[in-house]
Order: structure tokens, then sequence, then C-alpha cells
């Protein structure tokens, strides 16, 4: 069961990662075929009715107020603050992982820090370019 959970999870991150525009019937299409995965003769409404349950759930699940959206946000947003505040290496990916461990997402480890690293470039050039004007905005608050 793992190894079609880390399977299925490869196959829709592959999905993001090539294509913009992918969305739910797109994910849940993958996802249903990994349900359907040994099952020779499968009823059509049958299989309509899971793909409906599954975009529904995973739906709701991408909503924000979802617990299970905040729980995953919040790990998210702590293993990437620790990346930014320790840096890359050993300490800032330990950090990470541990955040991460909390909702089992440690396979995610290096694609947060890839995220990290970009955030502290895109931060790094903000100050670069309007430092000026961020300390005359604090000077006169």
């Amino acid at each position: 069961m793992a190894l079609i959970v880390v399977r299925c999870s490869q196959e829709v991150l592959e999905l993001l990662d090539s294509s913009e525009e992918a969305g739910v019937e797109e994910m849940v299409e993958i996802m249903s075929g990994f349900s359907r995965d040994g099952e020779e003769a499968f009823n059509t409404n049958q299989l309509q009715a899971r793909k409906a349950v599954m975009s529904r759930m995973l739906m709701k699940s991408l909503q924000a107020g979802d617990s299970v959206f905040e729980r995953i946000s919040h790990a998210v947003y702590l293993a990437t603050r620790g990346v930014v505040l320790e840096g890359n290496g050993p300490q800032g990916r330990k950090i990470a992982e541990m955040a991460l461990l909390q909702v089992g997402a440690v396979d995610l480890t290096d694609r947060v820090v890839a995220a990290a690293e970009i955030l502290v470039e895109v931060a790094t050039v903000s100050v670069n370019a309007h430092g000026q004007w961020y300390k005359y905005l604090t000077d006169n608050m």
C-alpha cells in the first residue's frame, strides 16, 4: 500500500511540475487509476462515483479553513522558515525535515529547501533594490 501511495504521489507531482494548467480533474484521474489497480471489470458508474467523491474531498481539503489544509500549510511554513533562518545546510534541512515529518511529508524536504533558497534570493534582491525605501518607511512610522 505504501508503494502505491508513493507512486501515486510521484505521478501527481510530475503532473503539477509539468503543467501549470493542471487541475483537480487531472489529479483525480491519476488517483483513480491507482484505485483501480488489479480490478479487471470495473463498473463505469462506480468509477464515476469514486471520481466524484475524490474530487469533492480534494477540493474541500485544498480550501483555507480545512483542518488538514491548515496543518499541512503550517508544517510547510515552519519547514520553509527553518531553511530561511538557518540556511540550506544540515541544520536548516533538519528543521525542515522535523516540520514535514509531522504531516508525513519528509519526502518533500528537497522541494521545500529549493523553494526557500529562491525565497531568500528574492528577499535579497528586494532589499538591495528597495532597502533605502524600507529604511525610510521604518524611520517614519
